[in-house]
């Protein structure tokens, strides 16, 4: 089973939930677009296989085109990671360069690391171990 959670992330630390897995209705998030946060987080639970990768899709384009400053996406919690969803990577970095936003990866498993590597999609960005040295970058 699988989960994508976009998460947002105010100037000052504060760390609210934007979005979760499907069929969770407790949160009443805040607007994507609200001025007063700075960076957007898209943490992946479990196996992005082509049953999720939609909702991944959908998850990564709202948070490049939010108003937030950096987005990271966590694969720390990510037990596999399709080839489609890495070459998915490059063209959100562009989208999200195109409108001043840095795209930053986060990968700590060695299975999700060499499919990142393998598709050439590694290079691209810097190496972050955690969420936390990503949000400082």
């Amino acid at each position: 089973m699988s989960a994508i959670a976009v998460l947002q992330r105010g100037v000052d630390g504060d760390t609210n939930s934007v979005g979760s897995a499907p069929g969770d209705r407790s949160h009443h998030p805040p607007s994507p677009r609200d001025p007063g946060f700075g960076c957007t987080i898209v943490r992946v639970e479990g196996e992005l296989d082509a049953a999720v990768f939609p909702e991944f899709a959908k998850a990564l384009d709202e948070a490049v085109t939010s108003s937030s400053r950096a987005v990271v996406v966590d694969f720390r919690q990510t037990r596999f990671l399709s080839i489609g969803s890495a070459l998915a990577l490059p063209a959100a970095k562009e989208a999200a360069a195109a409108g001043g936003v840095d795209l930053r990866v986060v990968a700590t498993r060695r299975e999700v690391e060499r499919v990142l590597e393998v598709t050439g999609v590694r290079p691209l960005f810097c190496h972050f171990r955690t969420v936390q040295a990503a949000l400082e970058a």
